[in-house]
């Protein structure tokens, strides 16, 4: 009789950017499969991760066992470093072949929905009216009330969106909405976290790029807020990583099974809000909000990523220009 397999057990280092309450639910539904291991986490924004994960990669003192961001352009640098350990998941078949390493170095599980969010409360106690389209933010009866993440740092989604604008408009479009957009005041927070909770602690009417798996939970607990989806959506496809020096492989390669079978992408919509990667995933109920609008997937076209790749400073430029940030 063949003997099953020993239960894993010891520690799991995870550098988390969902939300906390996001990252502890999943815990658990991770530890009913594998209760022996002790997971822990931080969490942070993915440029902050970004920038700490290639800094303690290079020192070789990197700490963490499973590395989740949002974007798999930054997972595709850190495969061409050699930054991270390649895993031939037997779960990999769950996801489509071109949102996976060839290698197994990354894995594509799901895809965070990015639209605009409004405080109810608020817009009704200034007359002001519901937002439907990205070009309502350039709309000066929104002046003073719009926050938003910190739109200098790149690699940020405020960043990212200056970019996808002008994948999706012609160039007058563009700057005509950039320019009245930063004549709207807008008052920019270190980090998305803080900018949306202004937004639910109702100080600002407007925030100017809302994540819908990041506002949920605060509408769940009866936050006045309403996150739409706007003529299109853009999309941002997260990946799960193990880095190359992990501590803990055997571990990570447990928590890369998990999140990619099928229990794993029915936690991911349940759970974080996300739309699996799995086509055979059920889809999250929030995100129908999006249903039958265009997307576009965050630097994902050749002119999204080329910009991004040579002209990430011009953008920043523009912004200090444009919201008057020199």
């Amino acid at each position: 009789m063949e003997e099953a397999a020993p239960e894993l057990s010891g520690k799991l280092v995870w550098w988390s950017d969902w939300t906390i309450e996001q990252t502890e639910a999943f815990i658990d539904a991770f530890n009913e499969v594998h209760p022996g291991i002790q997971v822990e986490y931080t969490r942070s924004d993915d440029a902050e991760m970004f920038d700490r994960f290639m800094t303690e990669s290079e020192a070789g003192t990197i700490d963490s066992d499973i590395v989740i961001i949002g974007w798999d352009g930054f997972s595709r640098i850190w495969e061409s470093l050699g930054y991270l350990h390649a895993f031939d998941s037997p779960e990999k078949f769950n996801i489509p072949a071109d949102l996976r390493a060839p290698s197994g170095a990354w894995h594509t599980y799901g895809t965070l929905l990015e639209g605009i969010c409004y405080n109810t409360e608020r817009i009704e106690e200034l007359g002001l009216d519901p937002l439907e389209t990205w070009e309502d933010l350039a709309d000066p009866q929104y002046r003073d009330e719009i926050v938003m993440q910190d739109i200098l740092k790149v690699g940020s989604g405020a960043h990212d969106m200056m970019i996808e604008t002008r994948v999706m408009w012609d160039e007058n479009r563009w700057e005509a909405f950039w320019a009245g957009y930063g004549a709207n005041n807008v008052v920019f927070q270190p980090d998305y976290t803080a900018a949306q909770q202004q937004l639910v602690q109702g100080n600002f009417a407007v925030l100017g790029l809302c994540y819908l798996d990041f506002v949920l939970p605060s509408i769940d607990q009866g936050a006045p807020v309403v996150w739409i989806a706007p003529e299109f959506v853009i999309t941002v496809g997260f990946t799960v990583n193990i880095p190359a020096n992990a501590p803990n492989k055997e571990n990570a390669e447990a928590f890369v099974n998990y999140i990619l079978s099928d229990e794993g992408q029915a936690a991911v919509a349940e759970i974080v809000r996300q739309v699996p990667a799995s086509p055979t995933a059920p889809y999250p109920e929030a995100a129908l909000a999006a249903a039958g609008k265009p997307t576009i997937l965050a630097l994902g076209t050749p002119k999204a990523e080329a910009e991004y790749n040579n002209n990430a400073e011009w953008y920043v430029e523009r912004a200090k220009e444009w919201f008057d940030l020199r």
